[in-house]
């Protein structure tokens, strides 16, 4: 009778090694975490594009001497986030002022009302800060990752205690400028909980998505932050609200639309 429970508890023992050898090879197995991490980088894309949006939002800018900056926009965007335009509503010096973005991002253009101009962002001066905040012109594009990036899968963790897998991201050729990123994503909804920004000399800055609110059978996060580590500033975007009900017309998405009123 002793030498069976002594058999069963051997064998206990080497399933439980198995299954630790299983998860081990997961994560140290290249091509095994790079097809989970395409899994999981599409499981993303899927919880995090919206075919069409409207909100309005508040951008707080803190510089590293503490001074802040407030500004308010209204932001659309349409064909699964492929287009979105921002228009600034305060303060008075950058009311009118747009931010037009197509093709995921690859396009951006930025109408400054008071002059009149428009100009044009492409390749690597979409890395500019936008409008003096801590996120550039291509942070703020929503277009798809699974094109932008390629993704492996490196390990689990917890983030305000939420259960997250961690990923590496390689921006594709015609991807974001960046060296590479690390995002947390929650197991259970596939939303980003945190992502750091890392260029060719290390960790750059870091984005704590918080505050999630069930709108219209959607999770979303209510409040954005990026900290600059180089800077030690930070700037925070907050929903005042959102709504994914209302279609917008498509002539809000072209360069010529820049210049027309939006009532």
């Amino acid at each position: 009778m002793k030498n069976l429970k002594e058999h069963n508890h051997i064998n206990r023992i080497g399933i439980l090694l198995l299954l630790i050898c299983f998860i081990l090879a997961a994560f140290t197995n290249p091509s095994l975490a790079q097809d989970d991490g395409a899994a999981w980088l599409k499981k993303i894309d899927d919880a995090e594009r919206i075919t069409h949006s409207y909100a309005v939002v508040k951008q707080t800018i803190t510089t590293s001497g503490g001074s802040e900056r407030t500004l308010t926009m209204k932001s659309w965007s349409d064909e699964n986030g492929d287009v979105s335009l921002m228009v600034y509503t305060a303060p008075p010096r950058v009311k009118g002022d747009k931010i037009l973005q197509r093709d995921g991002g690859d396009n951006i253009w930025y109408y400054m009302k008071r002059r009149d101009v428009t100009r044009h962002f492409a390749g690597h001066t979409r890395r500019q800060s936008a409008m003096g905040s801590d996120f550039s012109y291509e942070d703020m594009a929503t277009g798809s990752m699974t094109e932008d990036y390629t993704a492996e899968l490196v390990g689990l963790e917890e983030v305000d205690k939420i259960d997250c897998v961690k990923l590496k991201l390689i921006p594709t050729e015609t991807g974001p400028s960046y060296n590479h990123l690390i995002i947390w994503a929650g197991k259970d909804d596939a939303l980003s909980r945190k992502i750091e920004y890392y260029d060719d000399e290390g960790l750059l800055k870091t984005l704590y998505l918080i505050d999630f609110r069930e709108i219209e059978d959607r999770k979303v996060s209510f409040r954005m932050e990026m900290k600059n580590h180089r800077e030690s500033s930070r700037t925070v975007m907050e929903y005042e609200s959102v709504t994914f009900a209302k279609k917008p017309e498509k002539w809000m998405f072209t360069k010529d639309g820049l210049t027309r009123e939006i009532k």
